[in-house]
């Protein structure tokens, strides 16, 4: 009988160990989400900082943010400046899941206007353990103001 309750102890271990190992891999995935949208905030603030001193003179080009791929390859659209900001403070997260806008647009700003930058990114849950509690997407959004000049 006391065989079996040696048995018993060790599955028990092996179960607790399990469940410790799958929670540690869990905690490190979510600092991950977490580092996520601090990037996603950071860069939200250094975008309108850049939106409201830009010296981009207004145009009729449509703006990097606004077309597909447009984020990635700024050149040859307005705002620029914003869309490097935005890829540069973003680091290594995926550019074709953010999403940008700015209001008011290029040709609608003034001097000394209020210029709102949103960011939102779209990062898909690979564990298993985080999709039960966060689905299977986790949705970054951050916004932030600046006055132009």
């Amino acid at each position: 009988m006391q065989r079996a309750s040696r048995g018993q102890a060790g599955a028990e271990f092996a179960l607790v160990i399990a469940f410790l190992f799958a929670l540690g891999v869990m905690g490190v995935q979510f600092l991950g989400v977490a580092l996520t949208a601090a990037k996603v905030s950071h860069a939200a603030q250094e975008a309108a900082y850049v939106a409201g001193s830009s010296l981009e003179a207004a145009d009729s080009r449509t703006p990097c943010w606004a077309v597909i791929g447009g984020l990635s390859h700024p050149q040859g659209y307005a705002d620029a400046a914003v869309c490097q900001t935005v890829l540069e403070n973003l680091g290594d997260l995926n550019p074709d899941h953010v999403g940008v806008s700015v209001s008011p647009t290029l040709l609608e700003r003034t001097k000394n206007s209020a210029i709102h930058v949103t960011i939102t990114y779209r990062q898909p849950i690979d564990s298993p353990l985080l999709r039960i509690f966060m689905g299977d997407t986790f949705t970054a959004r951050s916004e932030a103001s600046s006055w132009s000049q």
